[in-house]
């Protein structure tokens, strides 16, 4: 969760890795300003792009070239990390002096990770930095995914960043996704504030239960197919399972049931909460995971379970508990200093992972001219399989055989000599294309670029945004800048922006549906200038040529 008031401000984001010069009272203010921007809109882009390894630990016998299909058993964990990890001083509680400046508590982070002994971690709010936590514990993780695992992590073709596989056991797999859901307005502070039933399932229904659409129609398809589905987040949402009539009958702050929307529609998707099916008495048991202490608490909090690891398909709920402080409320796994403001949950759940449909899958999306591409595999195992990579006329560059009889395994494209543009990796099975995956080919040393479709317009006008090279991480974002007087300062305000849903080249329009636009829209005559920023964080990486705005 961010900042949950009801009024959000409206911070500054500086870019190029500078930030506001100033007192040490005037820098704190503005890093609290800045640290209240984010309300994640989208559902979670959820693939990972990582080899497929042949050779990852597992007690599970192997028949034919895959596992036999044999019991797993996994510990699955949900963790919201405050602001990438690093932004939280462990001594003082509030936010460091400096933006990104407490390495010191992602180390914690890392050391509550492996004390919860979790297999497969989800991780909210990572701002790039959920690869440098996996790197540090030894493990597969993507900054696009926002998933970590000590498990190899794989990228499905046609999943369009809303789950990745994790391949458990030799040849088969589990689904994982991972979300985060708007933060703002916060339907407890709307009860706690005397609003009613409706008016809380009102708010619920336009802020929330959109951005579970996308997984409520895609996840349950693959559960179906006896695929075992894990989904955690930080769901910015009690649970319809823990405001029952028995417990507003005992909390003070819960005065009436609620079906909340969002977790009802999991649950009729056929979702399962791990934490309620191991503890289903939600008096005796409450859970809370919001809040041990936050510098974005309420000063009239109100405490909830909001952070969940939910299950489909051939899954098994063991136990499940909750990550914390040492000492707190249903805490089962405890960690001091304690490095964020949320409590993780972890849950060990008996799983029978699936053998995965023929699949081909890139290690990353965006490859410089010149370094090898690995590539991993899922085939039939037919002879003359192949793995080519194709041009954007459909034209095989590369090729490298998958071997005879292999159903599993990785071969690594060359890239020298070819040129920059589009590509797709694809997996060629007796003569046709049995599966593809998209990968863009650039010169060493190109840069992140974005740009506006003109160098001036209208007022009430969209603006086109185009980008390239981008990052490609779970919630990169494109966001107009104004610069008054031509100055474009890196501690001007974002105003109106939209997420690039991951992708490494794009285009969009930012105007009067954007975010933001409530309050900045429509623009007001100026000049201004648009920049990317990756992984909902506040460092720029491309900025576009300076336009106008003109009544």
């Amino acid at each position: 969760m961010a900042s949950r008031s009801l009024l959000t401000l409206a911070p500054l984001v500086p870019a190029g890795g500078r930030r506001a010069e100033g007192t040490s009272e005037e820098r704190t203010v503005n890093l609290k300003r800045l640290k209240r921007r984010r309300v994640v809109v989208s559902a979670g882009a959820l693939i990972a792009a990582a080899m497929l390894s042949l050779g990852s630990t597992s007690a599970v016998a192997t028949t034919g070239g895959h596992s036999a299909v044999e019991h797993e058993r996994l510990r699955v964990m949900t963790l919201n990390i405050f602001y990438g990890g690093d932004d939280l001083d462990l001594k003082t509680g509030d936010f460091c002096a400096t933006p990104n400046g407490c390495p010191q508590t992602l180390v914690q982070i890392e050391r509550a990770v492996t004390q919860a002994r979790a297999d497969i971690v989800g991780v909210q709010e990572p701002e790039r930095n959920v690869e440098r936590i996996a790197s540090a514990l030894g493990w597969y993780g993507s900054d696009r995914a926002h998933v970590m695992s000590r498990f190899p992590i794989i990228d499905p073709p046609g999943s369009n960043g809303l789950y990745v596989y994790v391949e458990v056991a030799p040849g088969r797999v589990v689904a994982v996704a991972n979300t985060h859901l708007p933060s703002d307005p916060y339907g407890p502070y709307l009860v706690r504030d005397g609003g009613t039933v409706k008016q809380v399932l009102d708010l619920e229904r336009k802020t929330r239960l959109p951005a579970v659409q996308d997984l409520v129609k895609v996840l349950p398809a693959l559960a179906r197919k006896g695929i075992p589905v894990m989904l955690t987040g930080d769901f910015n949402s009690p649970s319809h399972l823990d405001w029952t009539p028995a417990v507003a009958a005992e909390r003070a702050d819960v005065p009436y049931a609620v079906k909340w929307p969002a977790s009802s529609a999991l649950a009729a998707a056929g979702l399962r909460d791990t934490y309620r099916e191991a503890h289903p008495d939600p008096v005796a048991v409450p859970g809370f995971t919001w809040t041990p202490g936050s510098p974005e608490a309420d000063a009239h909090e109100v405490f909830d379970r909001i952070d969940w690891v939910l299950t489909s398909g051939p899954t098994r709920t063991i136990d499940s508990t909750v990550v914390g402080e040492k000492g707190g409320p249903d805490v089962g796994v405890g960690v001091s200093p304690w490095p964020t403001d949320h409590r993780g949950v972890v849950s060990t759940l008996d799983v029978v992972p699936a053998v995965p449909q023929v699949l081909v899958s890139p290690a990353t999306r965006r490859v410089t001219i010149g370094k090898d591409l690995p590539v991993a595999f899922h085939a039939a195992g037919r002879q003359g399989e192949r793995v080519e990579l194709r041009d954007a006329k459909g034209r095989a560059v590369t090729s490298r055989p998958t071997k005879s009889g292999r159903t599993d395994g990785t071969v690594t494209l060359p890239t020298k000599g070819l040129r920059r543009g589009a590509y797709a990796v694809a997996l060629v099975s007796r003569g046709k294309v049995v599966s593809k995956a998209p990968v863009w080919l650039y010169p060493a040393g190109e840069p992140t670029k974005v740009s506006v479709g003109k160098s001036s317009y209208k007022q009430g006008e969209s603006i086109k945004v185009d980008w390239s090279n981008a990052p490609g991480m779970g919630l990169d974002w494109v966001s107009v800048y104004a610069c008054p007087g031509g100055k474009c300062q890196d501690t001007s305000e974002y105003l109106v922006y939209t997420y690039t849903g991951s992708a490494i080249e794009g285009q969009a329009k930012i105007g009067p549906k954007s975010i933001g636009a409530d309050s900045s829209w429509p623009l007001p005559p100026g000049r201004y200038v648009v920049r990317l920023l990756p992984d909902d964080g506040v460092v720029s990486v491309a900025q576009s040529a300076m336009f106008t705005v003109t009544k």
